[in-house]
């Protein structure tokens, strides 16, 4: 399979690194606009450099293309991807808007090629085993969850001209750190309802917030809390999801393994019964062991690049759809919408109310002007 990297920045050295991990890959092309980094990337991973990506798709002829460039270039890359009917492979954040993410899927539908999106927590081994469990059930159905993305980002991380700005980078910690958290969280519990947010802009140089939190309910009745925060000095990414058989939680900070994944199951009639009885006195008993997710258990594959190119890879070659599409991951770039909306309006925004004539949808920050956005957002 030829494929080929649009943006010669950090994470493309990823996407290199996986597709050459499948061994059934051929790396047809690096572009950038900075040529110089576009052969440092070719030169490293054997492959050609282009000054643009016109050249690249007229020159290269990829199966797929990598979009790795600052998030408010990738629509257009996506649509000019698209347009020579050649699959393109978006990172996160995918569009900064719902309406840009509706004008890909317009192109997509009239293109030879897909738009698949990287979202690799969905799958490691231990998010493709909970979601499957709780999917049927067997852990319990969902009532309480929380999630958070508590990372750290110095003020100088935002020095680069492009971040920090609603044009460059699209939104702060929610949109472009904690939305792999918030697609994992959507992923195992299903459709969202209603938001209830609050953002804020405590320290970094930033037109939008450094932190960000929300109330969020499901429409499987379930009830969940989302953080997402870049003045964090100890940094953790968390789910925890508290069924009615127990307690699913992953923690780890920018990708986990199964040994980061553990179930503890409700207590028993009995254990239940003294709980509360001695406040202030720690239980001593051994959480129980759940049969259930142990036996689950089977060889264990880490949430990186890797893990989602290498499955994306297998699946165009062998014919099968893979899962990870644009349309997939409309729920997310919802939420992210609805968190900003709620956010600046102090109001609950409602996922059904999320169309074309919303005035958040065709951009994140709802054509708020900056000072009403920096008053909203300051305390």
């Amino acid at each position: 399979m030829k494929v080929a990297i649009v943006g010669a920045g950090g994470i493309s050295h990823r996407h290199a690194e996986a597709y050459a991990s499948t061994g059934r890959t051929e790396l047809v092309g690096v572009s950038d606009i900075v040529f110089s980094q576009a052969e440092a990337v070719a030169s490293k991973f054997g492959s050609t450099p282009y000054a643009d990506l016109s050249e690249l798709l007229a020159k290269a002829d990829p199966d797929l293309v990598s979009v790795t460039t600052p998030p408010g270039s990738h629509a257009a890359l996506a649509l000019q991807i698209l347009a020579a009917g050649k699959s393109v492979l978006l990172e996160k954040p995918p569009v900064l808007s719902l309406a840009e993410m509706d004008a890909v899927a317009e192109a997509e539908r009239s293109s030879a090629g897909s738009v698949y999106v990287v979202f690799q927590h969905r799958h490691g081994s231990g998010g493709v085993r909970a979601a499957d469990l709780l999917s049927r059930g067997v852990l319990g159905e969902p009532r309480v969850a929380v999630c958070e993305t508590l990372w750290f980002r110095p003020r100088s991380y935002f020095d680069p001209e492009w971040r920090g700005t609603w044009v460059g980078e699209g939104g702060g910690p929610t949109l472009g750190h904690g939305i792999h958290q918030i697609d994992l969280l959507l992923h195992l519990l299903g459709p969202w309802q209603t938001i209830n947010a609050t953002a804020v802009r405590l320290d970094r140089p930033v037109e939008f917030e450094d932190v960000s939190m929300a109330s969020v309910t499901f429409e499987n009745g379930a009830v969940a809390t989302v953080i997402n925060s870049l003045l964090s000095p100890r940094e953790l990414s968390r789910i925890r999801i508290d069924t009615t058989g127990g307690t699913l939680e992953v923690n780890h900070l920018y990708g986990y393994s199964d040994a980061d994944w553990t179930f503890t199951p409700a207590p028993d009639a009995t254990v239940a019964a003294t709980l509360g009885l001695n406040p202030g006195v720690p239980r001593t008993e051994e959480p129980l062991v759940s049969d259930v997710w142990t036996a689950s258990a089977g060889h264990d594959i880490p949430s990186n690049h890797e893990a989602q190119l290498g499955r994306l890879v297998d699946d165009l070659l062998t014919g099968r759809p893979h899962d990870t599409t644009l349309s997939s991951t409309r729920p997310t770039m919802e939420f992210v919408t609805a968190l900003y909306a709620s956010a600046l309006t102090t109001t609950p925004i409602h996922r059904k109310d999320l169309t074309p004539t919303h005035p958040f949808y065709p951009t994140l920050n709802g054509g708020v002007p900056q000072p009403k956005i920096t008053e909203a957002f300051s305390l």
